[in-house]
């Protein structure tokens, strides 16, 4: 068998590229059924043969010899030298499931913002890449076995045991608690499904990623789960598959998750077209010098904790490194996995077009100015998790630590773990909650309490009313905040204070990327007054995604454009300039504007997105008057043209 396996690395390596063809690989790789002879015929060698490979034999390898894989070298023949990028990364030796594709494609998209590949080379790859793929899955894939069409009888008699073992946490009325006993039952149960399908040929599509096996199998053999009733406000367990059947008890849990699924799934491609709108027609104005050496001058910078999840979001981009300007790129950003930088961002810019070292050369090196307009996938991604929600219905939660709470480390703040894990104070404490709140969906103000985003500035007092304490709330979710006392209300606020050792809010929430979207439209797109500093607009968005497990796709630079747009000083400039000009400034002190007032205020043509041509035409009249252009978009092209 040995022999056989060199002569198919052999044959691998002699063919060229065109006449490495699928009759090729399917005669090499395919079982088929022989019509004559009316048998099974096992195919000639596996993918996962392994092989001894030296650079010698194929030189685009960049140690003297590895082992790998058949398929490994095949796919590096086909899909990377057919596309005249192996020359620039190299023989790729990692299994290409999920996360090793996701991988490779980032690294060929570097190489065309690098200029080391053409587009039509990027398109070559995604071409035979695909094409890769489909002759594989036609007769290399298995979809379906026979321990993935029925229930574990191990995993069953476990789950009436767990179910036993929980059973005062899942009759809770606290429902994050239900979520987190909810949680610990399915990771268990899961790890045992996966521990028994190890070796079975049908599992080869969830270990790839590609399947999802904590909502497919997990629904169909394992539980239903969690379903959230609004009513009682509380989580139904559903105990049962849907192998299982469903009991009378049953039927209200499963028809609220249908719908749980449907509502977000028919209204989520409005709420997500709507936000593409406003932040296409806030972001059109912005323009970057497209002088790759340009440099306004700024010391300033704002911080950003680099992670494994977000490094490719910062690539291209340059930060403050003792006393030098350094770029992150492919070669470096390891080293700063885990630490918070100085970035120098369009936040910070003190140049009207957008200098090359504040928005780095991302955007640049694919020779675009107008980048604002190549930002949204945002709210692309947001309508995909949305249509997808009503096939995964899956809930999970996480208790948070009092140092996530808030921007600066207080003694003042704690959580009661004896309590539900209440957050207490230790002293008199006022929230801060933006009024314009009750725009976004979602918002609730009652007397006894509001849910909110915990996303706004907050104040302790000593005995004699006098503030002791300034700082901020960063919870990145939807939180149910207590009310003891009337609300008090000012032009911005609404002030809701607590008496020492209050119960305000369970330290406990619910993640997922509803909060991010909330988040956006919150801090950036609806308010009208500061809630966070300026600063730390772009670092808690992030922190906000990591929380909630959630990636929208997007370069961390459309969110800077939108701070950049939206944060003003009171005479009108982006706060970016008096922030470049002046590190020390006030944090708080920009003037925040709702996106609506900020897309009328660019001009006249900019206004007719949103249905006020009167006041953005007043608005331009007054500025023309002043000597003061509106910045050309591609809207007023169009309608000029």
């Amino acid at each position: 068998m040995e022999g056989n396996i060199e002569r198919a690395k052999q044959t691998l390596l002699s063919v060229s590229i065109e006449e490495l063809t699928k009759d090729l690989l399917e005669g090499m790789f395919a079982a088929y059924y022989d019509k004559a002879s009316k048998e099974y015929k096992e195919s000639n060698y596996e993918t996962t043969d392994e092989i001894i490979l030296t650079n010698k034999e194929y030189p685009h390898i960049r140690e003297p010899k590895i082992e790998t894989t058949l398929g490994t070298l095949a796919f590096n023949r086909h899909v990377l030298e057919g596309s005249h990028c192996i020359q620039h990364i190299g023989f790729q030796n990692y299994p290409i499931d999920k996360k090793g594709l996701n991988k490779l494609d980032r690294m060929i998209n570097v190489l065309l913002i690098q200029d080391k590949i053409t587009p039509q080379e990027l398109a070559l790859y995604i071409d035979r890449r695909d094409q890769f793929g489909f002759w594989f899955n036609a007769f290399n894939s298995a979809a379906l076995s026979a321990s993935l069409v029925r229930p574990m009888v191990d995993v069953n008699k476990k789950k009436d045991m767990l179910f036993e073992q929980y059973k005062e946490q899942l009759n809770s009325n606290d429902s994050a608690e239900q979520i987190l006993a909810i949680n610990k039952i399915e990771k268990e149960l899961m790890t045992d499904v996966r521990k028994n399908l190890e070796s079975d040929y049908g599992y080869d599509l969830y270990r790839s990623g590609d399947g999802n096996l904590d909502n497919n199998y997990k629904t169909i053999n394992v539980m239903r789960g969690a379903v959230m009733n609004e009513i009682t406000g509380k989580y139904d367990t559903v105990k049962a598959s849907l192998m299982d059947g469903i009991t009378k008890d049953d039927i209200p849990a499963f028809s609220n998750s249908v719908v749980a699924g449907a509502y977000p799934s028919a209204v989520g491609t409005a709420e997500a077209g709507y936000m593409s709108k406003i932040i296409l027609a806030i972001l059109q104005s912005i323009h970057l010098d497209t002088d790759k050496n340009s440099d306004c001058g700024t010391k300033a910078t704002i911080p950003f904790t680099i992670t494994n999840k977000n490094s490719s979001y910062v690539l291209f981009r340059n930060i403050a490194e003792g006393g030098k300007v350094v770029m992150l790129n492919h070669d470096n950003i390891s080293k700063y996995i885990g630490k918070t930088v100085r970035m120098y961002s369009p936040q910070c810019c003190t140049h009207k077009d957008i200098c090359a070292k504040c928005a780095g050369h991302t955007f640049l090196n694919l020779g675009v100015d107008n980048a604002g307009l190549l930002v949204t996938e945002m709210t692309d991604k947001l309508l995909n998790l949305k249509l997808k929600s009503k096939h995964d219905l899956s809930q999970s939660a996480k208790i948070l630590s009092p140092e996530e709470c808030v921007i600066k480390p207080t003694q003042n703040l704690y959580c009661d773990e004896h309590d539900n894990h209440f957050m207490k104070n230790k002293t008199t404490m006022r929230m801060f909650i933006p009024r314009v709140l009750e725009e976004i969906s979602g918002f609730v103000n009652e007397d006894s309490l509001i849910i909110t985003m915990g996303l706004f500035p907050i104040k302790f007092y000593d005995k004699n009313d006098n503030v002791i304490e300034e700082n901020f709330l960063t919870i990145p979710a939807m939180v149910t905040f207590n009310k003891y006392s009337v609300t008090q209300e000012d032009e911005n606020y609404y002030i809701v204070s607590y008496d020492p050792e209050s119960a305000i809010c369970k330290m406990t929430i619910n993640q997922t990327f509803v909060n991010c979207e909330f988040f956006i439209n919150q801090v950036y797109l609806y308010s009208k007054s500061p809630q966070i500093p300026y600063n730390m607009l772009t670092e808690l968005m992030f922190k906000c995604f990591d929380i909630n497990k959630t990636d929208l796709r997007t370069p961390a630079l459309g969110y800077e454009f939108l701070a950049r747009r939206l944060c003003q000083t009171p005479n009108g400039e982006p706060f970016a300039f008096a922030y470049g000009k002046d590190p020390n400034i006030d944090q708080m002190s920009y003037k925040k504007f709702a996106y609506r007032e900020a897309v009328q205020k660019s001009g006249a043509l900019q206004g007719i997105l949103f249905q006020d041509l009167s006041a953005s035409a007043n608005y331009g009249l007054a500025e023309t008057l002043r000597g003061n252009k509106p910045e050309p978009t591609p809207l007023e092209y169009v309608i000029k043209a």
